[in-house]
């Protein structure tokens, strides 16, 4: 009769103990190892999304356009736009901006070594008046005409405009860009405008121009939140150059 219980007892033992290892079992193959799968998938699909991005930057970085600007005749008040592509990617243009005004444009793609023309029908020339005219990319890169700007000037006649400093800002904070220009050196005459702000969103690129006196050198200082982001000279070489020079940062 004793020997009877204990051996009772000891099966009730065994059988719990391989209940409890059962119940175990079942709690990681219903919780814990579809967690695990969860964590596996999502590091994959992490590493698939940096590589597109790399992708992404890659292209970015290889488009290479020349924009242009002209009117039919020198006295026209209409304008035409012609974008060369000479990178290596297809290049698709989906805004154009005629000094602070966006348009966008459709279905204007441009293969490697091909420029196309189009006019811009909706644009009617003011007198007196300097135009800067840049394109964006879909990609999200942003190049200016590049004469730099044009001038319809008071008798209804085109000629080149004034010389101008283009700021790109791509840096990825969110916020104020303080930018402070000065005629040939760091301790040089501030450039009249300047200093003046630019102000970043989260998703897009940032960029303003700045008109200044004459062909020559210009020190460029950038900060945000107090962070200098570029300290750097430019120099735009007109006559032996364009009349704008850009400042990316």
């Amino acid at each position: 009769m004793h020997t009877t219980s204990i051996l009772y007892r000891r099966g009730r033992k065994g059988t719990s103990t391989i209940l409890g290892t059962l119940i175990f079992v079942g709690i990681m193959f219903t919780a814990v190892i579809p967690m695990l799968l969860v964590m596996r998938q999502a590091d994959t699909l992490n590493e698939m999304r940096k590589h597109e991005l790399e992708i992404f930057d890659e292209e970015r970085e290889s488009e290479d356009l020349h924009v242009y600007v002209f009117p039919t005749s020198a006295s026209s008040d209409d304008l035409t736009l012609r974008v060369e592509n000479r990178g290596n990617s297809v290049v698709k243009i989906v805004q154009i901006w005629i000094n602070d005004s966006p348009h966008p444009l459709d279905n204007f793609v441009v293969q490697p070594t091909i420029w196309i023309d189009t006019p811009l029908d909706y644009f009617t020339a003011d007198l007196d008046t300097n135009y800067f005219i840049m394109v964006t990319t879909e990609r999200g890169n942003i190049f200016s005409e590049y004469s730099g700007s044009l001038y319809y000037n008071s008798e209804g006649d085109w000629e080149d405009g004034s010389f101008v400093i283009f700021f790109i800002i791509s840096y990825p904070e969110v916020g104020f860009y303080y930018i402070d220009v000065r005629q040939g050196s760091e301790a040089g005459p501030h450039v009249e405008g300047s200093p003046f702000s630019i102000h970043k969103s989260k998703w897009d690129t940032a960029f303003d121009y700045l008109s200044v006196p004459a062909a020559g050198t210009y020190h460029v200082k950038i900060t945000q939140s107090s962070h200098v982001i570029y300290n750097d000279y430019v120099t735009i070489y007109w006559s032996e150059g364009s009349r704008t020079a850009t400042v990316r940062a």
